[in-house]
């Protein structure tokens, strides 16, 4: 799939970019031929457009060397733009990651609350935004990560240029069982063991589509590439403990075999295998409701593979997130955030079979 492509399928058929808008493109210094492929669809389909770069010198220099009260703080050129856009390309970064390890549970905790103001304003205008998790694709992050860099920018292209509406159909699907669900048990042959109850809470579907349901619902933002239903579990339900199966991302590092454990329906550990210490320490230094489970999260993009920064949206796989779950429509709110994915589980809704070891049942 070439840029162009890409870019006028993102524009055109994900964020329905029309001569009205006024889209913001945030760019990195290796993504500027990617912006302005955006830039370019955009302004072809008549919309007016700004493009904001930012470096990863500067960028770790911020997050870095400055004083925490400096990244707590809004920057108000940022949220002044989103008085004016009506779309949003963010495209992500930074190129190499290996300093990202560096960044302190402490900074890592004032970036998150740096950030918040913005995803609140970019619902409260309701402002069309994705994510292009294109730009994570580079030589530097292959070699940090062991990822083959040619298959995992295949496989990125690939699950971008997915049919939109078959995601759509499937996630419709299984929202309407989540909603009326009200126990969803997750097991793996891993030893995952794992319950949560649920309260016909509103299903959230990323089909890498922001259309005019999704902006009534608040759901104005989209990953790309997409494909995944989410639902906020009842809090203080969950019971067990889930183990991930595939390698995950996290602060520059490969994290392998991480583990959550529940008692009494909060968070009781984090542990694990290569790596899951940085997450345990971000979590038990975080503050506010880092107990949580909360967020539930099934995967639909048949053209994605696990094994990359994505695995959250493979057709088959479940993910729980801990945390912060505001933007899902929750009640937890704390500076603290992670997830565990499972390829291959087997899920039920209050004992029927819909998942059976990463397939979904007919």
């Amino acid at each position: 799939m070439s840029i162009p492509s890409l870019a006028d399928k993102v524009v055109r058929t994900c964020l329905r970019i029309g001569k009205e808008d006024r889209v913001s493109i945030f760019s990195w210094r290796h993504t500027i031929e990617l912006a302005e492929a955006f830039a370019l669809a955009c302004q072809k389909a008549g919309a007016k457009t700004h493009l904001e770069v930012e470096t990863d010198e500067l960028y770790y220099h911020c997050v870095l060397d400055l004083p925490l009260e400096y990244i707590r703080e809004v920057n108000p050129f940022s949220l002044a733009l989103l008085d004016v856009a009506t779309a949003n390309i963010y495209i992500s970064g930074p190129e190499n990651p290996e300093k990202l390890r560096l960044i302190t549970p402490e900074r890592m905790g004032a970036m998150v609350e740096g950030d918040k103001p913005y995803s609140i304003r970019l619902v409260e205008k309701k402002i069309r935004s994705a994510q292009i998790e294109l730009g994570y694709v580079t030589p530097q992050r292959a070699k940090t990560y062991a990822f083959n860099y040619v298959k995992w920018k295949d496989d990125i292209q690939a699950a971008i240029d997915v049919d939109y509406k078959y995601i759509q159909g499937l996630g419709r699907k299984l929202g309407q069982m989540l909603e009326k669900a009200s126990e969803v048990c997750i097991t793996a042959a891993n030893g995952t063991d794992l319950k949560l109850a649920m309260e016909n809470r509103p299903a959230h579907i990323s089909d890498g589509v922001v259309d005019e349901e999704d902006i009534e619902k608040g759901d104005v933002f989209t990953a790309l590439p997409a494909g995944e239903v989410a639902v906020v579990p009842k809090e203080n339900s969950a019971t067990g403990h889930i183990i991930s199966d595939v390698p995950q991302v996290d602060s520059g590092l490969l994290i392998k075999d991480a583990k959550f454990a529940f008692k009494d329906g909060r968070l009781a550990s984090i542990g694990g295998g290569q790596n899951t210490d940085v997450l345990k320490s971000r979590w038990l230094k975080a503050k506010g409701d880092k107990d949580q489970a909360s967020v539930f999260m099934m995967g639909l993009n048949p053209k994605a593979h696990v094994g990359y920064t994505h695995n959250h949206i493979v057709l088959g796989s479940i993910t729980l997130a801990v945390g912060d779950n505001r933007d899902y429509g929750g009640k937890a709110e704390t500076n603290f955030g992670a997830a565990i994915t499972i390829a291959q589980p087997s899920v039920e809704f209050d004992g029927k079979l819909v998942i059976r070891n990463g397939k979904p049942v007919p």
